[in-house]
């Protein structure tokens, strides 16, 4: 895809480190970019993952994650 990588910021102190949150914040961006279809992958691949880090790694392909807490 051309488009730039849309940029999701959370903290993985925190609350927005929830892999729910985070979830939430990629589909608003991905629905920005009329990304729905993505959205829905990435989601099934995420909730398929055996750890929280793996989750990370599904999502940081479709946009580009950033850990405020580092």
């Amino acid at each position: 895809m051309d488009k730039e990588k849309a940029k999701v910021y959370y903290d993985s102190n925190g609350p927005s480190g929830n892999i729910y949150d985070i979830l939430g914040k990629v589909g608003v961006e991905l629905r920005k970019q009329r990304r729905q279809t993505d959205f829905n992958t990435m989601r099934d691949k995420v909730f398929e993952a055996k750890s929280y880090e793996e989750a990370l790694t599904v999502i940081r392909g479709y946009v580009d994650l950033i850990d405020t807490a580092k």
